[in-house]
């Protein structure tokens, strides 16, 4: 009987052995795979975690140039915005390639009035201001003509009017109470229009609203409408209206229009 249980606990401690290795080689192996892997799973499964890994970006993108919104060059926002369908070499179907003169040569005929409003408000496929909504007017004529007088045309586009300080030229063109009336059907009349319905914002022939707003100044209005403006009562202004394109000038002038619309002379 008692080589019988000696044998037998000799054969459980074997397995007990066995067991141990078995285990210790099988953590060893795991061990050097995640230290090999980069902690990346294996693309060929089917995990969540080796799907993240296949459509894991190779880099990422940095927008932004550095350049004040309005002073941006035609070829700068070529190459931000519009290479993607534009490029010589692109593979999208139906967009007109830079340097491809006869495909160019149709559309420029057209002029930089038409192109400018097809850019503008989107054509056919073409997504307005490209998808681009902070470009401006003259950022999107420079655009169009940087593309096109590298494509066989001769467009001439709005210059970029800014010293090396980045100040606007004195000499470019003012803006007007009209324009401010523009800007204001554009932009403000979302909120400041008669009838709105957006609580807590003055509404444009609403004296009464505006009065206390009027006894501020002038200078005051146009820091809120600039710069954004949160009210003790809840009021929530935007800068520029949620429009950062808009110039300063032009915020000034529909500002301007507001008021003197609503009893005040500014």
């Amino acid at each position: 009987m008692n080589s019988l249980s000696n044998h037998k606990a000799r054969g459980s401690a074997l397995t007990t052995l066995l067991g141990g290795i078995v285990i210790l080689i099988a953590v060893l192996f795991f061990l050097v795979k995640l230290a090999g892997s980069n902690y990346y799973s294996t693309v060929e499964e089917t995990t969540q975690s080796a799907t993240e890994t296949r459509i894991m970006p190779a880099g990422n993108i940095t927008m932004g140039d550095g350049t004040p919104i309005g002073q941006r060059t035609g070829e700068q926002i070529f190459n931000k915005v519009c290479i993607q369908c534009h490029a010589a070499d692109s593979a999208v179907p139906n967009a007109p390639k830079v340097t491809h003169n006869d495909q160019w040569g149709p559309r420029i005929a057209q002029g930089l009035d038409t192109l400018f409003d097809h850019a503008l408000n989107g054509f056919n496929a073409m997504p307005a201001k490209g998808g681009q909504a902070d470009l401006t007017d003259d950022e999107l004529k420079r655009a169009i003509a940087y593309m096109a007088n590298q494509s066989g045309g001769s467009l001439v586009a709005p210059e970029v009017n800014a010293d090396a300080s980045g100040e606007e030229d004195a000499s470019a063109t003012p803006v007007s109470e009209a324009d401010g009336q523009k800007v204001f059907e554009s932009i403000c009349m979302a909120c400041h229009g008669a009838s709105s319905a957006i609580p807590l914002s003055p509404k444009i022939t609403h004296n009464d609203e505006w009065a206390p707003r009027i006894q501020k100044g002038k200078e005051v209005l146009f820091t809120h409408a600039l710069e954004g403006f949160n009210g003790p009562d809840g009021g929530v202004m935007p800068a520029k209206g949620g429009n950062l394109g808009l110039s300063d000038d032009e915020v000034r002038a529909a500002v301007t229009y507001m008021v003197n619309q609503s009893g005040g002379n500014f």
